[in-house]
């Protein structure tokens, strides 16, 4: 029995980084002997490739069908009809920020239109402070 530790008969350690780069040269390795290929791209090259594409059956049905974009769903409503809407839900007691809400509208458009239209949505401290009474 020896009283000290012999370290010619250790083996090196591996660290995480060395473990991943033996790990990717033997897959590249396999790969290569498969019959693939590997372009290297340079840092400060971009590749010529086109992007990469997860749904080729989308992508397909996009480029047949180069349509002008839809229009958003919040642009549905012309001024006048926003302004009809947004005095119903004045009326009914609705606030601003709800009744844009409910019509899938932005609050800063819904804003516009009232004061265009004057119409006198309450804000919302004034219906706080009324509840509280």
């Amino acid at each position: 029995m020896e009283y000290y530790h012999r370290t010619d008969e250790d083996l090196p350690l591996q660290s995480d980084r060395e473990r991943e780069r033996l790990r990717i040269e033997q897959a590249m390795a396999e790969f290569l002997s498969r019959g693939g290929s590997i372009h290297t791209v340079a840092p400060s090259k971009r590749s010529t490739e086109s992007n990469f594409i997860i749904n080729a059956e989308k992508t397909a049905q996009l480029k047949a069908n180069p349509a002008s974009p839809a229009k958003k769903k919040a642009d549905v409503f012309t001024d006048t009809e926003l302004a009809r809407l947004l005095r119903a839900h004045c009326t009914a007691g609705a606030s601003l920020q709800s009744a844009a809400g409910i019509l899938n509208q932005t609050i800063k458009r819904c804003e516009v239109i009232a004061r265009r239209y004057q119409i006198p949505f309450r804000s919302a401290a004034f219906s706080k402070s009324r509840a509280h009474q």
